[in-house]
């Protein structure tokens, strides 16, 4: 893919270092010359009026993690989920038509965490997030596989793809200020 404005680079996933032989965790995109996209996303984010909020999910520690927006609302974000299907399709090896992808909004403020989960709830394929604005010190996304545990240190502009049943938490957010990231997850397209 060429690099430029609102493309996405696929850098070479990490392996676990103790056995390089395990297959990896995860994989990571990196959407280029980013930086004016993400900055209208948080600032729109910011601005949303509760109204536009239409569902909210996962109860947890005394905030919502999932928060469900029309795209209407925030229409500069179908750039970001068009190159996460682009980039699940190539990952997949399946034609970009043959997805469908739901998304959230993910604001987690100071002292904030995101409890182990999954995303194996229904017909997931792929699961992964995009990260918008990632102060330092805001966590770290933590892929947990049986024993083997490895720490992604998110970067606003990255994407991260995993498998939908890998358990997933993020820490807590030590930083002033609040991490903002879309969450989603990839599955087949629905036969009309």
């Amino acid at each position: 893919m060429r690099r430029g404005i609102s493309s996405v680079i696929f850098l070479r996933p990490t392996k676990n270092r103790e056995n390089d032989v395990r297959p990896v965790l995860y994989r990571i995109g990196e959407c280029k010359d980013c930086e004016s996209l993400n900055a209208a996303l948080r600032a729109r984010i910011e601005s949303l009026p509760e109204s536009d909020i239409v569902r909210r999910h996962h109860y947890l520690g005394g905030r919502y993690e999932n928060l469900y927006v029309a795209l209407e609302s925030i229409p500069k974000i179908r750039v970001i989920l068009d190159l996460a299907t682009a980039q699940a399709a190539h990952i997949l090896n399946l034609p970009k038509k043959d997805l469908r992808m739901g998304w959230w909004l993910n604001v987690m403020r100071p002292g904030e965490t995101t409890f182990a989960h999954t995303h194996d709830e229904d017909d997931e394929i792929l699961a992964g997030a995009y990260y918008i604005d990632v102060p330092p010190h805001s966590g770290k996304l933590v892929l947990i596989d049986g024993a083997r545990r490895e720490e992604v240190q998110p970067r606003a502009g990255m994407y991260i793809f995993f498998a939908p049943n890998t358990v997933h938490e993020v820490t807590r957010n030590e930083s002033g200020q609040a991490r903002v990231s879309v969450g989603f997850n990839i599955g087949p397209a629905k036969v009309p």
